[in-house]
């Protein structure tokens, strides 16, 4: 016997999107609906809400990846798939987690100013990160970025340096090339 279908009851102004789905957006609120039926509704904006949403659409068999590749929302396949992955491996609350806390900040100002007195010494970068304790990494990006301050050389320094006297502290983090 032939199953019968929902009929296409679609709001009016909404988006059609593969068979069964529509997604209204009126009055600061997206409504999903499924045929007639308000499958789900979020404030517009609420990227978390609106990809549980369509991660459950898709896994409840109600809209296809494909469909909603396609314009108006053209969304890549993979994120279609993480996100339903998401939904399967870790529940609904994955999508709702509060990001942790940023750790403190690495190079504060007083590291900043150690770094910048042991470069004007001519010590190499290695030897700094290694001494100030903080990774080369960290002392690189800073250095890229010119957060640490760069104290004029006095004849003194220049004495001490094993470096030649105009290598900057940037130049100094470059790898030699490769024979």
């Amino acid at each position: 016997m032939f199953k019968q279908s929902l009929l296409p009851g679609f709001p009016v102004g909404a988006l059609k999107i593969g068979v069964a789905l529509s997604i209204l957006e009126k009055d600061n609120s997206v409504t999903y609906f499924v045929g007639g039926d308000n499958y789900y509704s979020h404030p517009i904006g609420d990227k978390q809400s609106r990809r549980f949403a369509l991660a459950s659409l898709m896994e409840n068999g109600h809209v296809r990846a494909c469909d909603l590749e396609r314009p108006p929302l053209s969304i890549p396949h993979r994120t279609l798939m993480n996100w339903t992955a998401q939904l399967r491996k870790d529940g609904p609350a994955s999508f709702y987690r509060v990001p942790d806390r940023p750790k403190a900040p690495v190079m504060t100002a007083d590291k900043n100013a150690e770094c910048g007195k042991l470069l004007v010494e001519g010590i190499r970068p290695s030897e700094i990160a290694r001494r100030a304790n903080i990774k080369e990494s960290t002392l690189r990006k800073a250095l890229q970025r010119h957060a640490i301050p760069q104290l004029p050389e006095d004849s003194d320094t220049e004495k001490k340096s094993p470096f030649a006297p105009k290598q900057t502290a940037v130049a100094l983090m470059q790898k030699p090339p490769v024979e």
